[in-house]
């Protein structure tokens, strides 16, 4: 009953249907327990927020993501960092160094954050079935007060890049597919009234747009559903 299980359980879909929506209560409750503080190591820090998005709770993802104190990602941010530590408080609030021999400063374990910085709040992937970036994924996760967001990566088959905007409830996002390569939008059904390149896209029966778009660059804008 801990944040790394729930986590890797929904994240690799090992939870029968059946058993969802309780294994989500559970899953919240593990994150209120910790005061809305990550409670993962290095198997589940990956998994988690992903998995938060997954289970449509992208608003508690944001929260944990966004929260200040130990553990915590901004915590280090606050204490100067550059780069994510091997340990939450490797400078403590005093400013004292935590023990050298066990204190790296540039560690990929808590850094796996920053996958889900660029798949879900820049909102661009590979897609597994295509991989080099041959096909792209868009599929963004808008957290209001990180805007606005930009991000670019040189995959294999050229550069790729985003950058979004927020005025209000509605979403300004442009992304560039390379050369020779192909993307598909993805919007969730939190997300509605969108257009590519100007012409207006239709949601599925399960309230979700699908779109699928050339290379080059292209003008995406949509709303944010309010509640």
């Amino acid at each position: 009953d801990d944040q790394t299980s729930y986590a890797l359980a929904f994240l690799h879909d090992l939870i029968p249907a059946e058993h969802q929506q309780a294994a989500k209560d559970y899953f919240k409750a593990t994150i209120a327990r910790a005061d809305g503080r990550i409670g993962t190591g290095f198997i589940g820090t990956p998994a988690l927020l992903p998995a938060l998005v997954k289970i449509g709770e992208p608003e508690l993802a944001a929260a944990v993501f966004l929260q200040e104190k130990v553990p915590g990602w901004l915590y280090q941010v606050k204490n100067g960092a550059t780069t994510i530590w091997e340990r939450w408080d490797a400078i403590k609030e005093d400013g004292s160094i935590f023990d050298p021999a066990m204190n790296s400063y540039n560690h990929y374990a808590y850094g796996a954050v920053c996958q889900w910085l660029f798949e879900a709040v820049a909102g661009f992937r590979p897609d597994p079935d295509r991989p080099g970036f041959k096909h792209i994924v868009l599929e963004p996760v808008i957290i209001a007060e990180l805007a606005p967001v930009k991000a670019h990566y040189r995959s294999a088959s050229g550069p790729v890049s985003v950058e979004w905007s927020l005025n209000g409830d509605r979403v300004s996002y442009d992304a560039s597919v390379p050369s020779g390569a192909t993307a598909t939008l993805i919007l969730s059904a939190r997300y509605q009234d969108a257009a590519a390149d100007g012409t207006p896209i239709q949601p599925g029966a399960d309230g979700v747009s699908r779109h699928e778009l050339a290379a080059g660059r292209h003008e995406i804008t949509f709303r944010i559903r309010r509640p």
